[in-house]
């Protein structure tokens, strides 16, 4: 039996697999294929989910905000906000 939170993760996968662009102001660190950058500044957008990006190629470490808009932030995986707001997602 699939749980909801497995849904919703396979949800976010198959956004980021499909998403080209994002919209928003956290320093215009929109997703593309993968996070080759990410930005430190937090996201003013309220988040509804999360995924952990790891380094690979041209992709870097990163945690992957889906904001209530359905847009893709890719945040530096270090940095407190993050790691709060990764543990209030749990």
């Amino acid at each position: 039996m699939t749980t909801c939170g497995t849904v919703t993760k396979s949800l976010l996968l198959l956004a980021v697999v499909v998403a080209l662009t994002g919209q928003g102001s956290a320093a215009d660190e929109k997703f593309y294929k993968c996070c080759t950058t990410v930005s430190r500044e937090e996201i003013t957008e309220t988040i509804v989910d999360y995924m952990v990006q790891l380094r690979k190629k041209n992709c870097v470490n990163a945690i992957i905000f889906q904001t209530e808009s359905g847009n893709l932030y890719c945040s530096k995986h270090d940095e407190p906000w993050v790691m709060t707001k990764v543990r209030q997602l749990r």
